[in-house]
């Protein structure tokens, strides 16, 4: 894991599967970019591993995929 720079994952459900990766990500300084729609999971993430992804120049990054895009593109005509 020391020498990966970026996970992609579309494997779910994250609150099952992906609570340790974004762990590993976070304490090796590895990016991290799901799919998921999971909020409640998301926001557990970021209680827990925020301080440390930023200490270790990790970026996590949720949400970011076929479960968020109808939402982002709402959210963009409604402005």
């Amino acid at each position: 894991m020391n020498d990966t720079r970026v996970i992609l994952t579309t494997v779910g459900p994250y609150a099952l599967l992906g609570t340790k990766m974004v762990e590993l990500c976070a304490n090796y300084g590895t990016d991290y970019v799901d799919i998921t729609g999971e909020v409640a999971w998301v926001r557990e993430m970021i209680v827990k591993y925020d301080e440390l992804a930023f200490k270790n120049n990790s970026r996590i990054v949720n949400c970011c995929g076929c479960d968020s895009i109808p939402w982002d593109i709402t959210t963009y005509l409604c402005a």
